[in-house]
């Protein structure tokens, strides 16, 4: 006799948004990820991350508009200029998930005690389809994530000098 396989004995586990976004950073090839802790509380950066329209554009320089086109509870749909991109959001507290058919945003922050922000930032073009479309995009991935890797980081001095703060050395 064998025993059937009970996915729902499985044990389950709980990430935080930071840990969601490590997790997505590592599976998902043509990515990149930073961390940086920001001097400012997490009850103060987080409203303002998550008002996207006015955060993203004061952040990112390659932003120059954003604009949210529907909103169905956690799911939003955006619209990113200069090149016209339409997003998917999911948008929870600490949790920023923006995808396109090409290209994937990922912002996760939890509190870092009671004065400071842990704040996650992905950017890039993710992987996917069959092998042989793989083994296309490989070189042009690679590529992709040398750019993302220098982008995510500015992007996180960006956010800390729109906030009037600065990134704490760790």
């Amino acid at each position: 006799m064998t025993d059937a396989f009970d996915p729902a004995a499985l044990p389950t586990v709980d990430l935080d948004p930071l840990a969601r976004l490590r997790v997505l950073s590592r599976v998902l090839d043509g990515t990149a990820m930073t961390e940086a802790v920001l001097d400012v509380p997490f009850e103060r950066f987080w409203p303002w991350l998550s008002d996207l329209e006015r955060s993203v554009p004061a952040f990112d320089r390659d932003v120059w508009r954003l604009r949210v086109l529907a909103r169905d509870g956690d799911r939003w749909r955006v619209r990113a200029w200069p090149a016209p991109v339409a997003f998917t959001v999911d948008v929870r507290p600490g949790w920023v998930w923006m995808h396109s058919p090409i290209y994937a945003v990922g912002m996760a922050a939890v509190p870092a005690g009671a004065e400071r922000t842990r704040v996650g930032h992905l950017e890039g073009v993710p992987a996917g389809g069959p092998r042989w479309l793989q083994r296309i995009e490989s070189p042009l991935l690679r590529l992709s994530r040398a750019y993302v890797r220098g982008h995510v980081v500015r992007d996180v001095a960006g956010m800390a000098r729109a906030l009037g703060t600065r990134v704490v050395p760790p």
